[in-house]
């Protein structure tokens, strides 16, 4: 459905919706997020600044908007196969692509240097990570359901699932590879019995 009715007021579009939330992420990797301001974002996707603002109530909220709806065009729901281990290696070759094929890898690499000098910005992007790491917690719930769960609790699991990947991306230059994963993939989950 290309329109969605606001609370007040004539129809949102969507495609208005996903035009600025992909200017957004083009500006945060062009310039970090000094580099965002709902009036780039605005002209960079071709609308008013009311109708950004009739989104999100500024720019703070806009990034980490950017951010979430990256990261669910990837992943937008755990997968529910029979085989918990390869909808693990589903989800996080999901995000590892997100993070090194496109210039979302760039944008959390700018945004993790912006967290100390932004607490309203950390907040928000802490706020998105919790809510990402939902679709890695529902695989991993089913594996500890099936007593597959290498560890004591998800999510230490999550984090070790993730912690390779952003040490790779943000700090090594290391590659991530889909070996990678599948090797994270075996220390976290059991194989079936």
């Amino acid at each position: 459905m290309a329109e969605r009715a606001s609370a007040a007021g004539r129809p949102r579009s969507d495609e208005a919706s996903a035009r600025i939330l992909r200017a957004a992420v083009e500006l945060l990797a062009e310039g970090g997020a000094a580099g965002v301001s709902v009036d780039a974002v605005a002209v960079r996707a071709g609308v008013s600044r009311p109708t950004v603002y009739r989104r999100w109530k500024g720019r703070t909220e806009l990034i980490a908007a950017a951010v979430r709806h990256s990261f669910a065009l990837a992943n937008p729901e755990a997968p529910h196969t029979a085989d918990v281990r390869a909808d693990l290696v589903t989800v996080l070759s999901n995000t590892v692509r997100l993070l090194t094929g496109t210039e979302l890898g760039r944008v959390i690499a700018g945004l993790v240097s912006e967290r100390p000098r932004s607490p309203e910005l950390a907040a928000a992007l802490h706020e998105v990570e919790r809510e990402r790491r939902t679709i890695l917690r529902q695989v991993l719930r089913r594996a500890e359901e099936q007593g597959r769960l290498h560890l004591p609790d998800v999510e230490l699991a999550v984090d070790l699932l993730l912690g390779p990947v952003y040490l790779r991306l943000l700090v090594t230059g290391d590659p991530v590879s889909e070996g990678l994963v599948r090797e994270l993939v075996e220390v976290v989950v059991l194989p079936d019995r």
